[in-house]
């Protein structure tokens, strides 16, 4: 019979070499989790300061207050661009989601309770 040079299928494989290991994937293109976080913690700390600002009377008291509006007006405009570049995110699209709400967010804030405290603090 032909099948009696065949080798049992139950033996194990002794005489062939492993396969060499394949290349990892690609990066996927639309990955773009870090400008979601960067939004999302830029954001939280633009709102947690404004929510500061409405909420402290004392804030005439704070020194450097101007270096901290202008600081606080830089990372909203981060937060902001970095919630409009998530958009573009192809996965992690809830991460992408809450930085673009994160961002705007902060930029709301930015216009509407940092303007007239920034005119406040200039003039």
């Amino acid at each position: 019979m032909a099948d009696d040079d065949l080798p049992d299928s139950l033996e194990p494989a002794v005489d062939i070499p492993p396969r060499d290991e394949p290349p990892a994937p690609p990066t996927p293109k639309g990955d773009l989790r870090i400008a979601s976080v960067v939004a999302i913690v830029t954001g939280v700390i633009v709102i947690a300061w404004y929510l500061f600002v409405a909420t402290a009377s004392a804030i005439a008291d704070v020194d450097n207050l101007m270096w901290i509006q202008i600081g606080m007006w830089v990372l909203a405009v981060i937060s902001f661009v970095c919630g409009i570049v998530s958009l573009n995110a192809r996965m992690a699209r809830e991460l992408a989601a809450a930085g673009f709400i994160a961002g705007v967010a902060a930029g709301l804030l930015s216009v509407t309770i940092g303007l007239f405290s920034g005119l406040e603090l200039l003039g």
